[in-house]
């Protein structure tokens, strides 16, 4: 009767424990980071039509910052939230037969929103193997979970536009704003510093459907990269499921 008993309550009280277990994983990602930006649009861009990627160190490129959550949905599959926020810059070499050189400069700052699908093609590799075991090089089964990611998001852009008059050498300069939808693609891999930490680099580039990021429109889409490096930390959930920024 005794046993019977004890095994009625075992039942009873399995169901919470599970759940207990479910919540309280780490299904939350918290990330946040630097890098920089690459600009491909109008100004700054190569008279050859043909090429279709360019990178300006001093004519192109600007400093961006970013902050994401991501969750695991299951296994290999995660959704993120992500906000990137920085310099869009843009200006035509000068002496660089190369490149169009039409006196022009795009000086903004940037905010991107977007939401993304992320599928983890190389797995993390959480259980004991021999070399931890035996104390050698943990370099010998270096993990390091790979992703690839897709989504959808919005950018807008705000500062200014200069054109100096190479004959006249009257200036204009302008103001505006600009917003496009626009479709991020990219790749990141990461490693873990500690249980719970890991640092890692993302690359990718964004489809916008608008010419006008750099105030400047001949007929073809702007286009933008990023390349940052970024502190990730696990997050555990609550009972509600919301993730718990606070141990």
């Amino acid at each position: 009767m005794k046993s019977k008993t004890i095994v009625i309550l075992c039942l009873l009280v399995l169901p919470f424990i599970v759940n207990a277990q479910y919540w309280n994983r780490h299904k939350y990602e918290f990330s946040y980071g630097i890098g920089a930006s690459n600009f491909m649009g109008d100004i700054s861009a190569p008279i050859n039509t043909n090429q279709l990627v360019w990178v300006k160190l001093f004519n192109s490129v600007g400093p961006v910052a970013n902050v994401s959550l991501k969750y695991n949905l299951q296994n290999r599959h995660f959704v993120t939230g992500a906000v990137f926020f920085g310099q869009m810059y843009a200006e035509d070499p000068i002496g660089d037969i190369n490149y169009w050189d039409a006196g022009r400069k795009m000086n903004t700052f940037f905010t991107e929103i977007s939401g993304r699908y992320e599928f983890q093609f190389f797995k993390e590799k959480n259980k004991k193997t021999v070399y931890r075991v035996l104390g050698e090089s943990p370099f010998k089964n270096l993990s390091v979970p790979s992703y690839v990611f897709i989504g959808l998001g919005g950018m807008i852009n705000l500062g200014g536009f200069t054109q100096i008059n190479k004959v006249t050498s009257a200036i204009v300069n302008e103001t505006y704003v600009a917003f496009t939808p626009v479709i991020p693609i990219g790749i990141g891999a990461k490693i873990r510093i500690n249980k719970l930490t890991y640092l890692g680099i993302e690359a990718g580039t964004r489809i916008a459907f608008s010419d006008k990021i750099d105030n400047v429109s001949n007929g073809w889409f702007d286009q933008y990269q990023f390349v940052t490096f970024n502190l990730s930390h696990k997050l555990r959930s609550n009972q509600n499921g919301w993730p718990r920024f606070r141990k």
